[in-house]
C-alpha cells in the first residue's frame, strides 16, 4: 500500500512538473581544451580524436528560476549504463553526498565534478557533473543522459523535474596497418607486414599494396587516399591513382566500430630504380573523412618504402661476379704475355754477356759518338785494314749459349706485383 501511494505521489509530481513547464535545469556538454581550460566549448556532439588531450564534461546545471527556494536533491545518470552521481541538501548525516558530488562505487573512467552553491539562499548556481579525457570515449558512449532535480519552490511545495539529453559520439580513425603482396604470378605472397622496414623489389615486379584502417564510427564519406613520392623531390608527395585501386566497403567489428580495406596494384618501373639516393621511392596511405574534412595526422600515416633493383637480386650478383672475373682474367693474360715477351727478347737478341747488353744500350743512346768512331777508324788505309781485321775476327768467333736467371727474376717480380689477379 505504501509503495502504491509513493508511486501515485511521484506520478503526480512528475505530471505537475511537466505541466508547469519548469525551466529549472539544463544539461550541458562541454569540451575543455588543454590550452584553454578556462574557456569550455559548449557542443551538441563529441568528435573523439584519439590523439587529443582535451577533457569532456557532462553537467547538470540549475537555471536562475525565481520560484526556486531550496535545492533538495540533484542526480545525473546514464541510461542503460553504470554512471550515477548525486548530491543532496536534505540529510547532513550522509556526509558522502551532503552538498558534494558522489559517484557510485562501480563507475570507472569518470571523475565527479561540480559544486554546491551555499552562498545564495536558494542554491541557484549549484552544478553536478562528470568528466573524462576525450581520447577515452568510444562510440558506445552515444547514450541518453538524464538529470533529476528535487527542490522546494517559493510556496514551500516540493517539485521534481526530469530532463534528458542524448550525446552523439563520433570516433575518428585510430589505426592504419599496411601489407605488401607479391602479385606477379597466379597467386600472392606476403612480402612485408605492419613494420616500417624497407622492402627490396626489382623492375617488372607486380605488387599489391594494402591499407587497412579503423574508421571509427564513420560508415560513409570515408576514403583511403594514396600518395607517391615525386620523381623530382623526395619530400613532396603527389596523388597516386592508376585505375587499379581496389576499394573495399566499410565492415563492422566490435560493438560499433568500422574497418575499411583498400588495395592498389603497382608495377615496379625502371624509373623507380633510377631514383637518386636522396629521392627514395615510397608510397603513402591515409584516411580522409570528407563530411568533416578530417585527415589522418601526418605522423601517423604509414609509408611503403622500397629499394628497387634493375634486375633480380641473384642475377645482379652473378653478372657482377662474371664481369669482375673477366676483367681480372684479362689483366692476368696481359701480364703473362708481357713477361714472356721480355724473356724471349732478352734470350735471343742478346746472347752475349750482360756487359755487352750494357754497352749496346749505352751505344744506342749515343749514335753520334759511334759515327765519330767509325770516321776515325777509316782515316788511313792501315787503320782501316786493322779495323776490318778486328771485325772479321769478332764475326768468326764461336757463339756461346748459356742460361741466365735474369728473365725469371722479372717474371717473379711481375707476378709479385699482380699476384692478387694471377691467383
Amino acid at each position: 500500500m505504501d509503495s502504491l501511494l509513493f508511486s501515485l505521489k511521484l506520478c503526480f509530481l512528475l505530471v505537475v512538473a511537466v505541466y508547469a513547464q519548469d525551466n529549472i535545469i539544463q544539461i550541458e556538454f562541454r569540451r575543455i581544451s588543454e590550452s584553454r581550460p578556462d574557456k569550455p566549448q559548449i557542443v551538441t556532439e563529441l568528435l573523439v580524436d584519439y590523439l587529443s588531450n582535451d577533457t569532456f564534461e557532462i553537467m547538470c546545471k540549475l537555471n536562475n528560476v525565481t520560484d526556486l527556494n531550496t535545492l533538495a536533491l540533484l542526480i545525473l545518470w546514464q541510461l542503460n549504463g553504470p554512471l550515477n552521481i548525486r548530491m543532496q541538501n536534505d540529510d547532513p548525516s550522509d556526509t558522502e553526498t551532503y552538498r558534494k558530488p558522489k559517484l557510485n562505487s562501480n563507475v570507472t573512467k569518470w571523475t565527479a565534478v561540480g559544486r554546491f552553491d551555499n552562498v545564495t539562499r536558494n542554491n541557484r548556481n549549484t552544478t553536478l557533473g562528470v568528466s573524462r579525457p576525450v581520447s577515452s570515449f568510444t562510440c558506445t558512449d552515444s547514450r541518453l543522459y538524464k538529470c533529476y532535480v528535487q527542490y522546494i519552490n517559493s510556496d514551500m511545495s516540493n517539485r521534481v523535474v526530469f530532463l534528458g539529453k542524448e550525446l552523439k559520439v563520433q570516433v575518428t580513425p585510430s589505426k592504419i596497418t599496411k601489407q605488401i603482396f607479391e602479385a606477379s604470378g597466379d597467386g600472392e605472397t606476403l612480402l612485408s607486414e605492419l613494420t616500417n622496414s624497407t622492402t627490396i623489389v626489382h623492375v617488372g615486379q607486380k605488387l599489391r599494396l594494402q591499407c587497412t584502417a579503423n574508421i571509427g564510427s564513420f560508415n560513409s564519406s570515408v576514403n583511403i587516399v594514396w600518395m607517391k613520392s615525386s620523381m623530382d623531390n623526395d619530400s613532396q608527395l603527389v596523388p597516386f591513382t592508376s585505375g587499379k585501386q581496389i576499394v573495399g566497403e566499410p565492415k563492422a567489428f566490435g560493438s560499433c566500430e568500422l574497418e575499411k580495406t583498400d588495395s592498389i596494384l603497382y608495377n615496379v618501373s625502371q624509373e623507380d630504380a633510377l631514383r637518386t639516393s636522396g629521392n627514395s621511392f615510397h608510397v603513402q596511405c591515409y584516411v580522409h573523412i570528407t563530411s568533416i574534412d578530417w585527415k589522418t595526422p601526418e605522423q601517423h600515416r604509414p609509408n611503403f618504402t622500397f629499394v628497387v633493383h634493375l634486375n633480380d637480386g641473384n642475377m645482379d650478383s652473378q653478372n657482377t661476379t662474371k664481369v669482375i672475373l673477366g676483367i681480372i682474367g684479362g689483366v692476368c693474360a696481359l701480364v703473362i704475355f708481357g713477361v714472356a715477351g721480355i724473356f724471349l727478347k732478352r734470350k735471343f737478341s742478346n746472347p752475349g754477356s750482360p756487359k755487352a747488353d750494357e754497352k749496346s744500350e749505352e751505344t744506342s743512346h749515343r749514335p753520334d759518338e759511334t759515327n765519330i768512331s767509325l770516321a776515325r777508324v777509316s782515316e788511313t788505309p792501315a787503320e782501316r785494314d786493322e779495323f776490318h781485321n778486328i771485325q772479321r775476327q769478332r764475326t768468326e768467333q764461336p757463339t756461346y749459349s748459356f742460361k741466365t736467371t735474369e728473365p725469371l727474376q722479372y717474371e717473379e717480380l711481375d707476378c709479385a706485383i699482380y699476384q692478387n689477379m694471377c691467383n
